[in-house]
């Protein structure tokens, strides 16, 4: 019988490196792949809570608005309704105190005009009866 030749080369050192080498980078590849499918997972996970986070402060926003409202209406209708006259001395009547002449700016807006903030802020009540300063 006849030998046939073999058709098969020996693997050199070089194909043996590449071969290793290739197995390696699959390696960090399919790591790689299933550390992003976590991070996409983390991502879907974060936006959830975002979301849910977003609806409840919109839910906060909107009783708190609410809230202002029925204060503002409760507010209103005792300005609305008459006072009972208190007698005092003449010349008590022809002064403001400071709190009336100091408009104070509905709670749900903005303090945009600072003088005024500071005006309130800067007024004195009358003392109390009894109390010390």
């Amino acid at each position: 019988m006849a030998k046939t030749p073999n058709t098969q080369q020996p693997v050199t050192a070089d194909q043996e490196e590449a071969k290793k080498q290739h197995k390696k980078q699959a390696k960090r590849e399919a790591k790689l792949m299933l550390e992003l499918e976590d991070a996409r997972k983390d991502v879907q996970r974060a936006e959830q809570k975002f979301s849910k986070a977003q609806s409840n402060l919109e839910a906060s926003r909107s009783h708190l608005h609410d809230i202002e409202e029925e204060l503002a209406q409760i507010r209103g209708n005792q300005t609305a309704q008459p006072e009972s006259p208190v007698v005092t001395a003449p010349a008590e009547q022809s002064k403001e105190s400071p709190l009336e002449q100091t408009s104070i700016p509905d709670q749900g807006e903005s303090y945009e005009d600072t003088e005024a903030v500071e005006a309130l802020h800067q007024s004195s009540l009358p003392p109390v009866e009894g109390s010390s300063d």
